[in-house]
């Protein structure tokens, strides 16, 4: 399973994968623990969890609350 997250650091999303611990962020380079940390999706697939990021950077620039079919929260 693949999540989406916030970066702590940068606030850069991240897409982890739930087999691993950690995640090193694309942004900043600082290492996530996964465990813990507020899930903004989860998908089953690594392409659908990039749809996801690519929606909510667009919603960040328009300020719009995104609408998502077959994602969880």
């Amino acid at each position: 399973m693949y999540i989406v997250v916030r970066c702590p650091r940068c606030r850069g999303l991240v897409l982890g994968n739930t087999l691993y611990r950690t995640r090193a962020c694309a942004h900043c380079g600082h290492r996530l623990v996964l465990k813990g940390m507020k899930v903004i999706g989860r998908t089953e697939s690594s392409t659908d969890a990039v749809t996801l990021i690519q929606t909510l950077k667009k919603s960040d620039v328009t300020g719009e609350e995104p609408k998502f079919k077959g994602f969880d929260r």
